[in-house]
């Protein structure tokens, strides 16, 4: 979890997701919890009314979220990727090769918070992957070493891709 007042850098993807997802929580999540609550204090006995404590332990995690998308979005620093930059940033798309097989694959890198969203099936890796904490902030022709714990794997960074 972040501090209260650190920076968290998104890409304006990422930036945009988080807010809608707040956005919804709270105009249709909330109210619907709301009234799922009304609905539950009607069957009466509280102290034994299950639709009632499911129905508050859903306000009590959706509550949560809206705090903490709150903070993220609060403390959030939109990064843009420039075509002037040497260097591999988040919201950068490149190539890389694996040296041992040379197959290639473009990837986006994204930031920590993305984590949940960074699906390398889509080509996005998070910086708080193996992968990502290497490539991120890596320069064209490096070679990276990726530590997966039992095994190591070297990738070069071939290009960026628009």
């Amino acid at each position: 979890m972040q501090s209260d007042n650190e920076t968290i850098e998104l890409t304006q993807e990422a930036h945009d997701e988080l807010s809608a997802e707040l956005e919804e929580r709270k105009t249709v999540t909330r109210p619907k919890i709301a009234e799922e609550i009304k609905e539950a204090r009607e069957l009466g006995d509280l102290s034994e009314n299950h639709a009632y404590t499911t129905a508050m332990e859903r306000k009590d995690l959706n509550e949560d979220r809206i705090t903490d998308l709150e903070r993220m979005l609060k403390n959030t620093k939109v990064v843009t990727t420039s075509a002037s930059t040497k260097v591999v940033m988040i919201g950068h798309s490149i190539e890389i090769e694996n040296t041992a097989n040379n197959r290639k694959k473009v990837v986006r890198l994204v930031g920590g918070e993305e984590t949940l969203s960074a699906d390398s099936r889509e080509g996005k890796i998070s910086t708080d992957s193996p992968i990502g904490r290497a490539i991120f902030k890596s320069k064209i022709g490096d070679v990276v070493k990726v530590d997966l714990g039992e095994r190591e794997i070297e990738y070069k960074i071939v290009k960026f891709v628009k």
